[in-house]
């Protein structure tokens, strides 16, 4: 079962498992069906926290490399800001699907906030914003994968613990058995 204080994975709360040493006396007084029941729905949990934890970190890597693009792209913008030369960008109008500017002394950009919102922003501050995101973006990825870690290492002892106990219920018929055809 889970124990009462919360362990953190990172930074959210989930309750580490517990690994059961002595079966016998952790089933004392329980019964097994019940006991059986709360492990399973403990380890779906888990699963669920594993799945949502999945998506979340494929969601962060997928988010990282756009927000490095842009920021090296807001960087150059900075860099050729005052020299008064003109580069040539592509940019992408939607997936796939890229236009070619000739761009000289840019003093600002627009920048897709999500939700269909885009803001313009002076380069100065684009580039602050966009390395602000760039550095939350890793700390993000990096407590996920703690977090990731976590739960599956919880998954293993709630996945052994089951196996402890339907092992232990089933030598405890046996031995039963045993003795009721041996009188």
């Amino acid at each position: 079962m889970a124990e009462d204080n919360q362990d953190k994975g990172g930074s959210m709360t989930v309750p580490k498992a517990k690994f059961i040493e002595d079966v016998e006396s952790y089933m004392e007084g329980k019964e097994v069906e019940p006991t059986l029941n709360a492990l399973q729905s403990l380890f779906q949990q888990y699963k669920q926290i594993e799945q949502g934890l999945q998506q979340n970190r494929i969601r962060l890597g997928n988010k990282l490399p756009e927000i490095k693009r842009a920021l090296d792209t807001v960087k150059l913008l900075c860099d050729k800001a005052t020299t008064g030369e003109e580069l040539d960008m592509h940019f992408e109008l939607t997936d796939s699907v890229y236009a070619k500017a000739k761009v000289k002394d840019a003093e600002s950009v627009y920048l897709w906030l999500g939700a269909n919102v885009m803001l313009e922003y002076p380069l100065e501050e684009a580039r602050r914003l966009l390395e602000t995101n760039h550095a939350n973006c890793k700390n993000n990825l990096a407590t996920n994968q703690s977090d990731l870690a976590f739960v599956k290492d919880n998954i293993t002892i709630t996945e052994v613990s089951i196996a402890r106990v339907y092992n232990w219920d089933v030598k405890k018929r046996k031995e039963e058995a045993t003795a009721k055809g041996g009188k």
